[in-house]
């Protein structure tokens, strides 16, 4: 029988409810504590999770050897090394923090620990991205050439009307980039090997008088061999397009749309595979790897084996954002 691990979730809003889904399905793991500031959030969670409530997470720490972090993204470093300091497990949303020296301070406390620091980058989880790994990883594609992502997603002035940290840079530390769109960009940074170079624009076209960053976004990434990767996201859609992912390979090319993959080889063989799982546990958009990252991440917990989305896996892409995001405000500055 697996040792039952006690978890708690500090905020308890529309992305805790992912978690809540998920923890109720693992083995080995149980729901013990929940965390908010605000006193209707706590109740509501308390009351429909049949657990402890606490507006200070330092309270929760007694009660749980398993911290989640869903809270808005200036709150994640210092909670994160906080719970890593009481000894506890860590299991963070994204963004992993909003500056690399955030982040550098989450990696430190999870050494110094002995803890387990894992990133939620769930896309990396869906079906159809861990399809496109394995295809890389098999050699039969050869070396990735380059490649393309686009996110078009709509978020408009209600949006950012609901919760006061959205779309400010101290808060949320941008806006489409860091937060809707991050998971495609690590996709496609993982994807890409080793990030050398890169050119960003951004701009506010639809949300200039309600947010202080951007909802629009557009990068061209060098890797090391070479290789050129584009990407482009907005949160000016109308409706949430599913996610589009392309590479080129030496022996052919990887084409992602939502959880289809059609892979086009240079001899003229074509598959297309929709690798939908049949379910989510928040938007259909989202796709469905929170659950088997979770599991993924229980497992670890479990074995002691190295959770794939470490501190320092995550790092990465954290490094690449803030670059992106230095870009911006330094051609702002210039532009004044």
């Amino acid at each position: 029988m697996k040792e039952t691990l006690r978890v708690g979730v500090i905020g308890c809003g529309m992305i805790s409810v992912n978690h809540f889904k998920a923890i109720r399905r693992l083995e080995g793991a149980k729901l013990t504590a929940v965390c908010d500031i605000d006193p209707a959030a706590l109740e509501k969670a308390v009351s429909e999770q049949g657990v402890k409530g606490y507006q200070d997470y330092h309270d929760m720490f007694a009660d749980v050897d398993v911290v989640h972090i869903c809270t808005p993204h200036h709150l994640h470093a210092q909670m994160a090394v906080d719970a890593l300091n009481a000894c506890k497990h860590v299991l963070c949303e994204k963004p992993m923090a909003i500056t690399a020296a955030d982040a550098q301070r989450m990696i430190d406390a999870a050494k110094h620990s002995g803890k387990q620091l894992a990133i939620c980058f769930q896309n990396r989880y869906n079906e159809s991205s861990r399809k496109i790994r394995e295809l890389l990883d098999s050699g039969k594609m050869g070396k990735v050439l380059g490649g393309s992502a686009v996110v078009t997603w709509d978020r408009g002035e209600s949006y950012y009307g609901k919760a006061e940290w959205r779309g400010k840079w101290a808060t949320e530390g941008g806006a489409v980039l860091i937060n809707q769109a991050i998971h495609t960009f690590d996709l496609l940074r993982d994807y890409a090997g080793e990030i050398v170079d890169m050119k960003c624009s951004m701009s506010a076209k639809r949300l200039e008088d309600v947010i202080e960053a951007e909802d629009t976004c557009d990068m061209l990434l060098i890797n090391q061999d070479g290789g050129r990767f584009l990407f482009y996201a907005s949160n000016c859609g109308v409706g949430n397009t599913p996610v589009q992912l392309g590479l080129k390979c030496e022996q052919g090319e990887i084409r992602l749309y939502g959880n289809r993959v059609t892979v086009k080889m240079k001899d003229g063989t074509v598959t297309d595979e929709d690798y939908s799982s049949g379910f989510t546990d928040g938007k259909d958009y989202w796709g469905s790897g929170h659950g088997f990252l979770m599991e993924d991440f229980y497992r670890c917990l479990h074995t002691g084996d190295k959770f794939p989305i470490d501190g320092d896996e995550a790092m990465k892409t954290t490094i690449l954002i803030e670059k992106a995001y230095t870009q911006h405000c330094q051609e702002r500055r210039r532009a004044e």
